[in-house]
């Protein structure tokens, strides 16, 4: 069964924080749409923005995801704590 990957879904994250407070993801995993847990490692953050006014934090990352190199972006809520996918690119 092909494994599919969607957005607006939470994930679960390992990241890492540094002494200043900036936070680093470095892999997660969901639920796809077969009801299979996928792992994906993070090979880069594109980009983030931290600043301390705003209320969540998209970071735009690259990884291999199903065999295949995407960009995506995951965003994480300061007032939740909770992360979701935001976007997948192609």
């Amino acid at each position: 069964m092909d494994s599919y990957l969607y957005t607006n879904i939470p994930i679960q994250v390992i990241a890492c924080i540094d002494t200043t407070g900036k936070i680093t993801p470095l892999r997660f995993r969901f639920l796809d749409r077969n009801g299979e847990l996928v792992t994906v490692r993070i090979d880069r953050i594109l980009s983030s923005d931290q600043e301390p006014h705003n209320i969540g934090i998209t970071f735009s990352c690259s990884a291999s995801i199903f065999g295949r190199k995407k960009q995506f972006s995951l965003y994480y809520s300061h007032f939740s704590g909770k992360w979701i996918i935001s976007r997948v690119g192609q």
